[in-house]
């Protein structure tokens, strides 16, 4: 992987962001306002959760039915020609402009009103595209060269979709034989019969698609690196594992085994990579993912990366799991070639948190590939570790998408860690150790990150100003998660005072940690 150099950045999820224009959630068009406030931070790396297609109903990010493409809930449809030239907002009925009303005010993603509007108004949009450009206008040549050039996946994902649509989202499994074992007479006909249905979502595809890269030349033209997050695997009702079910195993179940916080350990009920299938093909899948994923960011975090070095399967036979391959060196040759493969051409962060064996950290290591080191758990037993000794080849962070803000977690602390944590980071000589997160704390916090031997550091925007409210709570199922937005529209962020100082107070210590 390429150097970066010392750079720091924010970890925000796009559903999270707020402007005048979206529908409720935020989307591709709040980014140059993030941008803008990033610019006078000297924040130069935006980490987002993943942007894949999701299940329908599910507000889950990891929640994938496709490894390749966007979410189309991320179109703003501000930027979208056809949703204009359908009259845009004016056009919405009186019962719709109040949803809107109350989607955009509301403190958290309203997924049933975002769901019901933005989906009514991507039939009313794709009606107009096929009524005035379809198939001869140079709008729709140019949807037809770029869907000509994504070739397999788009064709699988779209036919899968509209297949899916049409039999009220019933898994692939249930659909009649011929459709479910992908006879070719039979997806044939379907693709016939379902012709527009099929365009309809390859479209979606190819809307999105423009728009990320509009986004994309705004960041570059901003100095900012985008960061994208690469579920380890998909769920088991989705296009891939529908189209590529030799090396998409359904026979048995994905997870993790036994450790001192689970003596079961967890089965995530979804499907398994089948490594040495993928092997006699020479990876394609895994390559193309790969390559799709890279024209996308310019950094990419690698979810639970020791699945690529061993995965933990359970079925009848062994139901309460085993390794598979199932020596130590054989996870370690699986691991560097998958690591390899991976990063080539591409640059890579791979998350190597929980329980996992020391060799993980070691390989990567030698492979120049960054892994993680969030602070509250960089200790041995209750002495933590100087994140000034943190390797330059390494990402700090003080939380991920499902730990609770640092705020929240210094308040709940016990009064040891508390002490152990200013005893040893340098940055807190200064601050008086109080259970209350003050001022104080909170910049010798932020401090004590930026000022951390890795090159990269990220900062959850909730960290940055000191807030408690929480993406995901693991193990939970309720509507706060995957909900958070952002208390402030993207366009007022350097000019409300909170975000301001913010801004302000983060570029000096980013200055300050010569980043």
């Amino acid at each position: 992987m390429a150097s970066t150099g010392r750079i720091s950045g924010l970890l925000l999820p796009l559903f999270s962001l707020r402007s005048k224009t979206d529908f409720g959630i935020g989307d591709f068009g709040g980014l140059d306002g993030l941008f803008h406030w990033m610019e006078a931070a000297r924040q130069r790396l935006l980490m987002l959760l993943p942007l894949l297609p999701t299940a329908p109903g599910d507000p889950s990010p990891y929640a994938t039915r496709s490894a390749f493409g966007l979410n189309a809930l991320f179109i703003n449809l501000e930027m979208l020609p056809e949703f204009h030239a359908t009259g845009g907002e004016a056009a919405l009925s009186d019962e719709d402009k109040r949803m809107l009303a109350e989607a955009r005010s509301a403190p958290r993603v309203r997924y049933d009103l975002v769901f019901r509007l933005k989906g009514a108004a991507f039939r009313r949009s794709f009606e107009h595209f096929e009524r005035t450009e379809w198939p001869r206008s140079p709008r729709a040549q140019e949807f037809s060269a770029w869907r000509q050039q994504q070739g397999e996946w788009l064709e699988s994902y779209a036919l899968y979709t509209a297949i899916s649509h049409e039999r009220n989202q019933s898994p692939w499994w249930e659909w009649p034989e011929p459709l479910r074992d992908r006879n070719p007479e039979a997806l044939a006909a379907e693709t016939a019969r379902l012709e527009r249905e099929v365009r309809y979502h390859a479209w979606l595809q190819w809307v999105a698609e423009v728009q990320w890269n509009a986004v994309r030349g705004l960041a570059k033209a901003r100095g900012i690196l985008l960061c994208g997050d690469e579920p380890f695997i998909i769920g088991q009702d989705s296009a891939d594992v529908w189209a590529h079910r030799d090396v998409l195993r359904r026979d048995a179940r994905l997870g993790v085994p036994p450790d001192a916080f689970s003596e079961t350990g967890q089965d995530w009920g979804l499907p398994y990579f089948d490594f040495e299938q993928m092997e006699k093909d020479g990876y394609r899948w895994l390559k193309s993912r790969a390559a799709k994923a890279a024209s996308y960011y310019d950094l990419r975090r690698v979810d639970h990366a020791v699945g690529y070095f061993r995965q933990w399967i359970r079925d009848e036979k062994t139901p309460k799991g085993r390794f598979v391959p199932d020596s130590e060196e054989a996870w370690k040759r699986q691991g560097e070639h998958h690591f390899r493969l991976l990063s080539q051409n591409a640059g890579i962060v791979a998350e190597d948190l929980g329980v996992i064996p020391p060799f993980v950290r070691t390989i990567l290591k030698d492979l120049g590939l960054p892994g993680y080191r969030v602070l509250r758990w960089e200790r041995d037993d209750n002495v933590y570790r100087n994140p000034h000794g943190f390797p330059a080849v390494s990402l700090v962070t003080t939380g991920t998408h499902d730990t609770e803000p640092v705020a929240e977690w210094w308040e709940m602390a016990s009064e040891e860690e508390r002490r152990n944590t200013a005893r040893v980071y340098p940055e807190f000589q200064e601050a008086t150790v109080t259970r209350e997160f003050t001022p104080a704390i909170h910049r010798a916090m932020l401090a004590s990150a930026l000022n951390a031997g890795s090159d990269l550091c990220v900062l959850p925007w909730q960290d940055v100003l000191g807030t408690r409210d929480r993406i995901n709570l693991p193990g939970s199922m309720n509507d706060a998660n995957w909900a958070y937005r952002i208390t402030q529209n993207v366009e007022e962020l350097l000019t409300l005072e909170e975000t301001r100082t913010a801004a302000e107070r983060l570029a000096l210590l980013t200055a300050s940690a010569r980043r």
